[in-house]
């Protein structure tokens, strides 16, 4: 496939001859769930979807995508905003992700994001990079995704509604929303299983396996060193990803940056605590070489 070097509406990343993701601009989205491109259906190998877009729980999820619920008062997650003392609330607070740039093959895609405010004002430029990689020993792929968000506009603080008073609510970031709770879902992370135990902890990586129509499948996502906080639900919805601001807001001065990074295989078997850590070891190795 020829590489493209404009903004495209959608992109399919194929492993060893299979489609197994869309990337899709954003462009399409309601205003009121922070437009912004994403990943969805996200498939296994075998066909399996692992991703969900626009459900009725939330229709601000949209698959795989960079969301951080609160960069200067702009909401760059979707829907409602959390209001310390007032709780979640519809504000006019909505920013976007913009795609400037775009070069793309088969297997990698390449952007330049802006992130445009409420009042579509650039608020901040985003280096995008996204790598399908064929894992034949796990029979399974994996997806890279690295992100460098620029202060290229102001200084900047970053938010969840964790920082705005409500504990345990740090989510934020490189976020993958699963399926609704109908099918059986269990999550382990280096200490053990549960999600008790598996939300905020600092665990190199994060185990989601399900048991669908054809039997198991995995999700395991992988961050580099220094790990972040991990957010998960398996209450309500299926949705896991690394914290940004977990606590506390994190700030930028105007020129710094900073980087965002993830692995996730997928495969259509289960898969063992014992043998998620040597393929996290693997990943972790790659996306520290990547960065």
């Amino acid at each position: 496939m020829t590489a493209h070097a404009t903004a495209i509406r959608a992109q399919t990343l194929i492993v060893a001859g299979t489609p197994v993701a869309d990337y899709c601009d954003g462009t399409s989205m309601d205003p009121d769930h922070s437009p912004r491109p994403y990943l969805h259906p996200v498939r296994t190998l075998d066909g399996v979807e692992m991703t969900e877009a626009e459900p009725a729980d939330h229709p601000h999820h949209y698959g795989m995508s960079n969301a951080i619920a609160d960069v200067d008062s702009s909401n760059y997650w979707g829907g409602p905003s959390y209001v310390e003392s007032r709780g979640y609330q519809m504000l006019p607070d909505q920013g976007r992700q913009q795609v400037l740039h775009t070069h793309a093959s088969t297997t990698t895609i390449e952007q330049q994001v802006q992130w445009l405010d409420a009042a579509g004002t650039h608020h901040l430029s985003e280096q995008r990079h996204l790598r399908a990689v064929h894992l034949p020993q796990a029979q399974g792929w994996a997806l890279h995704w690295h992100s460098v968000l620029h202060a290229d506009a102001t200084a900047l603080a970053l938010g969840s509604p964790a920082t705005r008073g409500r504990i345990g609510a740090g989510y934020g970031g490189l976020f993958w929303r699963l399926s609704d709770t109908s099918w059986p879902t269990t999550v382990t992370v280096v200490d053990g299983g549960g999600t008790k135990r598996a939300l905020g902890s600092r665990s190199p990586w994060l185990l989601v396996q399900q048991e669908r129509e054809r039997g198991t499948v995995s999700l395991l996502l992988v961050q580099p060193a220094p790990t972040l906080p991990w957010f998960v639900r398996t209450q309500g919805y299926v949705g896991a990803g690394p914290a940004v601001t977990w606590r506390d807001q994190r700030h930028l001065g105007l020129g710094q940056h900073y980087r965002m990074s993830l692995a996730a295989v997928l495969t259509d078997r289960a898969i063992t605590p014992d043998e998620a850590a040597v393929l996290a070891a693997d990943q972790t190795s790659i996306l520290q070489e990547d960065m």
